[in-house]
């Protein structure tokens, strides 16, 4: 009767899974399109330099904190000890969401001191505002994936997001759509949201609380950061060194297009928030046999829908991108097949690195995304001057691919060697 009750508990979990990321990758989805439509390549591509920026301290906060926590929690049975840990790792999000608002701020006002144009005052303050809060949401949303609490997940995302695309949509309608307004709808929404959210648990926080909690999970903390850190230059950091082959009307492009599979990317930080508590349960109960048998049997299970995708946007990849975004993007139109290519190796690459954290096996993780990341940078300058953006894709692919051999080779000869 147990197990029927978990089994039951569990399958309502993730219909509310399901729902909130239905409502988070549709909004993105949307979102990037009004965003695409209104500001056109070349303010876009401004825009996604800014958002990557925005994607990299989120990063920053889930590796040092969010990460560390999902991963040590579900192996902490005394209720109490639980509690402290949550406590603590809030107080810590808490520090390392206002220093990288802090670092946002001197940053940006360095680069505004410049006279250089792009950006105003408005924007310094939205991105700032928004790279305290992201943070702090996503910390929010790990505690609401290892309490299995739907309900709250939905609705955090729910206040997040919807305003942010009424108000954008409302705004792209108008014609009143600009770069500040784009960036400081995020900031303002999430922002409030973020506070509430973690007002609402009634935890204790204070700085002691948050270097406990930092030097107790300093070596997790340090192999998340590693691999994250590398991912993010791989993946979305490499966009910097391709602005000045491609110019920001390419990156722009890149960005938008690749944004078209972003339901993808939602269905992959649902594996992300829900598998590694699964595969480290699967590890702790019944062993490293068991768990071979579930990573096969999951890698099945999850590489069909990238599978799917790839043939398709072969075929109809520019009807589809002049549909969605507009002509000025049609020239860019391959890009969406050869993210789709991305997508299934990085899918792969997620299966891989469930088992490896289930066992606590972070480093060689950290490894694996150094050398991923070196590839993927080291190519992105010659295949973008070779092939234009979408040598920004290719380079991703190879990177990604890279990364994916180094895990598999070390996972197979772990087994050979017993």
């Amino acid at each position: 009767m147990r197990h029927a009750s978990d089994a039951r508990l569990r399958l309502s979990h993730v219909h509310w899974v399901l729902a909130d990321q239905v409502l988070v990758s549709g909004c993105n989805f949307v979102l990037a399109i009004i965003y695409a439509r209104a500001l056109g390549p070349t303010t876009f591509g401004i825009y996604a330099l800014l958002t990557v920026a925005q994607q990299y301290f989120v990063s920053v906060g889930v590796s040092l904190v969010a990460n560390p926590l999902v991963t040590r929690a579900p192996h902490v049975e005394d209720r109490q000890e639980r509690v402290r840990l949550i406590a603590g790792s809030l107080s810590a999000q808490l520090v390392v969401s206002a220093a990288l608002a802090l670092l946002v701020v001197g940053g940006l006002s360095l680069y505004l001191a410049s006279g250089t144009a792009g950006i105003s005052g408005v924007t310094v303050l939205g991105l700032a505002a928004s790279s305290f809060a992201l943070p702090l949401l996503e910390w929010c949303r790990k505690l609401c994936f290892l309490d299995r609490d739907g309900v709250a997940l939905l609705s955090v995302d729910a206040l997040t997001y919807l305003p942010i695309l009424i108000a954008a949509f409302l705004l792209a309608q108008s014609g009143s759509l600009t770069l500040d307004l784009g960036v400081l709808l995020w900031g303002a929404t999430s922002i409030l949201v973020a506070i509430a959210a973690a007002m609402r648990l009634r935890l204790p926080c204070d700085i002691a609380a948050a270097r406990s909690f930092m030097m107790q999970n300093w070596r997790l903390a340090r192999d998340f950061i590693v691999p994250f850190q590398a991912q993010w230059l791989g993946s979305q950091g490499m966009v910097y060194l391709a602005v000045p082959v491609v110019g920001p009307a390419g990156i722009g492009a890149y960005r938008s297009i690749a944004g078209l599979l972003g339901f993808t990317n939602a269905i992959g930080a649902t594996l992300d928030n829900m598998m590694p508590i699964r595969f480290a349960e699967v590890y702790r109960t019944r062993g490293s046999t068991a768990l071979r048998g579930y990573t096969a049997r999951f890698s099945v299970a999850v590489l069909g829908l990238p599978a799917l995708l790839l043939l398709p946007l072969v075929f109809f990849a520019e009807p589809i991108v002049r549909l969605l975004l507009g002509d000025a993007y049609s020239g860019y139109s391959e890009i969406l097949w050869a993210q789709a290519l991305y997508v299934f190796v990085l899918y792969a690459s997620r299966v891989a690195n469930y088992h490896e954290r289930a066992r606590l096996q972070t480093k060689r993780i950290a490894v694996s995304a150094l050398v991923g990341t070196a590839v993927s940078t080291l190519l992105v300058i010659v295949m973008a001057r070779e092939f234009g953006a979408i040598g920004l894709v290719w380079s991703t692919v190879l990177g990604a691919l890279c990364a994916l051999l180094y895990l598999v080779f070390g996972m197979v000869d772990e087994i050979r060697r017993g």
